[in-house]
């Protein structure tokens, strides 16, 4: 090792010659370290590559703090004099890689010291792409097990590779894994979310196999998320609960955890049949800390909305153990919310808000309380609820909802109005089939955003948001939302009024999905003065009902109307039109060569994306081995692999190996959204058909001064 080469030195270090004094120490510390045994020249050793490391960078502080301990046998004889001291000093001058060749190129293999302790420090200080990118090795498996912010195929190879190397099995090296994280603490707690997913996706009867390893973990683990885990894990292993119940319902803790576990369950027939032992519970003031757990696992028993909401609303009402009956309440389906309820709930919920000190108004439980008598005002009559959104604004906190249209690529809201300076909540509910996010952008920075974000490759940034560009443009973002799930965005409103903007910017998307975040002095001076924008008037266009009007499209349609509208529908994010557009979906000028220009067959194939689909444009969902699912074209295959596009950008064009595809489902719907022309009008229908028929070239002006800049 100690001919190794290492890295340039920095200019300053080239330049400043080594002094005798310290060439002294170094021949002194050599002839010290020959006669000093094995063990102190191994630290060394460890010590130099831990500087060297090219892949590693250190600073001098840190250099100086953290070398001692990476080779626990070195310690002592560092310690027992002054002696040891010099050669440490020694080392660390001696060996640094400043003190060698310039010229002397860095080797690319990678080196680990044979201590774990020193191994994982340095692996600790690798990114994450560095570390994926580390040629593997039992440590390195142990990193990407442990590593928060990695995508699940790296737990997936961690495991395997691990059992490999071990001679054991996955199920083994994770159950490991979560005794290690455990040990861990609090921090280990993202890792562990990712983790659940994969214990709970064992076979049942691979899980009985280890029963009494995951009853050990249930008892004797320190993280409430662990022993609620274990306990999920056993009761799929018992194909029940009234193996596991007996044992934990004299024992409030060990009951309270069983009863957290339940929403983890993957099986709706599992929870539903533990309605009979939770629903008593939420009646029972002792022990709190059950019938909290309790109110939380109830939401997830399915088969029972209409009681469940019942009982909590109760609960909410009496002001007992209000944050955890609010947050289940959220989480039972809209359509279950009795109308009758809502106007005393509602009452009820004001009455805790305003008695709430102005500096919790924006703690989670309480914004959450915000977000639900929004959610219950909406059951009411449009003057009442107009009524309540004026008190809870009056409140303090503004709390707004998202929701994504189904299949339409659209927020459900258009417009936010919140004062300047004071706190905002908005909720995203991912009610659609793909995945989008919300940011809050300067006003008119969509486009410029956007743009970047389709450019973007599918990496997630620092915080685990992928498509949110790196830009001052930028104030606020959620993550990617997946179908069905949510995300909560919370901040204070700029100082400056304006009309900001929030966008998704998904690749494609961003050109529908915007909509406008009015910061104002005044909320209520604002809606005064402006009237509410009426809601879109919505047609339900058939074939039949423009088939007559078809042939206007052959002359005397605005052409340069019918471009507007082919950009703000968004068709270009996805078509080809002549020299404008994205070459993800058809080509609109072969699509109008196939069907013979037959205006009919080319609006039904714009009204019903779905009725014909060839296979060049089919998605198809993907299930990993390692249990990621995607939603993709296929671009191409070949013997071993697949290439596939999951969006309209060149970023998100993907090779997949066949061996790690568990499962590829035909998809029947297209990607292509329903209801485009939903929102358009006859007239512009049939501009946007001249358009599309024209190739998307516009008449050229007959005089030059009819052009317009």
């Amino acid at each position: 090792m100690h001919d190794r080469p290492h890295p340039v030195p920095l200019p300053q270090e080239r330049e400043r010659p080594t002094s005798l004094g310290v060439n002294s120490v170094c021949t002194f510390a050599r002839a010290l370290l020959r006669t000093n045994g094995k063990s102190a020249t191994n630290a060394i050793s460890t010590i130099r590559f831990s500087i060297a490391a090219a892949s590693v960078p250190l600073s001098a502080g840190e250099r100086d703090g953290v070398r001692a301990v990476v080779n626990s046998n070195f310690v002592p004889f560092l310690l027992q004099s002054w002696l040891g001291l010099l050669v440490l000093v020694a080392a660390l001058t001696c060996f640094s890689p400043f003190t060698y060749a310039a010229d002397d190129p860095p080797k690319k293999t990678f080196f680990l010291p044979k201590s774990p302790t020193a191994a994982a420090y340095i692996l600790g200080r690798l990114s994450n792409k560095e570390l994926t990118e580390a040629p593997r090795s039992e440590f390195v498996y142990v990193a990407l097990l442990q590593r928060k912010g990695l995508e699940r195929k790296y737990r997936v190879e961690a495991l395997e590779g691990l059992a490999k190397v071990r001679n054991t099995d996955t199920l083994t090296e994770l159950l490991g894994g979560l005794r290690a994280l455990d040990q861990k603490g609090e921090v280990s707690e993202p890792v562990l979310r990712d983790l659940v997913v994969m214990l709970l996706q064992t076979k049942p009867t691979d899980l009985a196999g280890r029963r009494n390893d995951l009853v050990k973990l249930a008892g004797e683990a320190q993280l409430p998320l662990t022993r609620q885990m274990a306990y999920a894990a056993l009761i799929m292993a018992d194909g029940s609960v009234d193996k596991v119940w007996p044992q934990v319902e004299s024992a409030p803790a060990r009951l309270s955890d069983l009863l957290l576990s339940i929403p983890l369950l993957r099986d709706p027939n599992l929870r539903a049949a533990l309605y009979p032992k939770i629903e008593p519970l939420l009646h029972q003031a002792d022990p709190a800390e059950v019938r909290r757990a309790a109110i939380t696992a109830i939401a997830a028993v399915p088969g029972h909305d209409a009681e469940t909401f019942n009982t909590l609303a109760a609960l909410v009402k009496s002001g007992t153990e209000r944050d955890a009956a609010v947050a289940s309440l959220q989480r039972i389906p809209r359509k279950a919310w009795p109308q009758a309820q809502a106007a005393i709930l509602i009452e009820s919920l004001i009455a805790y808000l305003q008695g709430v000190p102005v500096d919790k108004r924006t703690d989670a439980e309480v914004i959450s309380a915000f977000q639900f008598a929004s959610d219950l005002a909406t059951l009411l009559p449009p003057d009442q609820a107009g009524v309540v959104a004026k008190s809870l604004r009056a409140i303090g906190v503004s709390v707004f909802v998202v929701r994504t249209i189904p299949e339409q690529m659209l927020y459900d809201k258009t417009l936010i109005v919140v004062e300047a300076g004071k706190p905002v909540a908005i909720i995203l509910l991912n009610d659609d089939a793909m995945p989008h996010n919300l940011v809050v952008v300067l006003p008119g920075a969509v486009e410029e955003i956007g743009t970047i974000a389709e450019k973007m490759s599918p990496e997630p940034d620092a915080q685990g948001r992928h498509y949110t560009p790196e830009s001052p443009k930028v104030l606020h973002a959620t993550k990617l939302v997946e179908p069905g799930q949510q995300a909560k965005l919370s901040f204070i409103a700029p100082e400056a009024p304006g009309d900001y903007q929030y966008v998704c910017t998904f690749p494609g998307h961003w050109r529908r999905m915007v909509g406008t975040l009015a910061v104002v002095p005044d909320v209520e001076a604002y809606l005064a003065t402006h009237a509410a924008a009426a809601p879109p008037k919505l047609t339900e266009w058939k074939v039949d009902d423009l088939a007559p009007d078809l042939a206007q499209v052959s002359a005397g349609r605005d052409l340069a109307h019918g471009k507007e509208l082919f950009t703000k529908l968004a068709c270009a994010g996805c078509h080809k039109l002549g020299p404008e557009g994205t070459s993800y979906g058809p080509d609109l000028v072969e699509s109008y060569q196939t069907y013979h220009t037959n205006r009919a067959d080319i609006l039904r194939q714009i009204l019903e994306p779905s009725l014909v689909i060839s296979n060049r444009y089919r998605n198809f969902q993907f299930e990993m081995q390692n249990g990621d699912e995607m939603l993709g074209l296929v671009l191409k295959e070949d013997s071993n692999t697949l290439t596939v596009q999951t969006g309209p950008s060149a970023a998100l064009i993907q090779t997949l190996k066949k061996s790690e595809i568990k499962l590829q489902q035909p998809q029947n719907s297209s990607p292509m959204p329903l209801g485009l022309l939903n929102q358009l009008s006859k007239a512009e229908i049939l501009d946007l058909l001249a358009y599309l028929e024209s190739g998307g070239r516009l008449p050229v002006p007959e005089h030059p001064d009819e052009i317009k800049n």
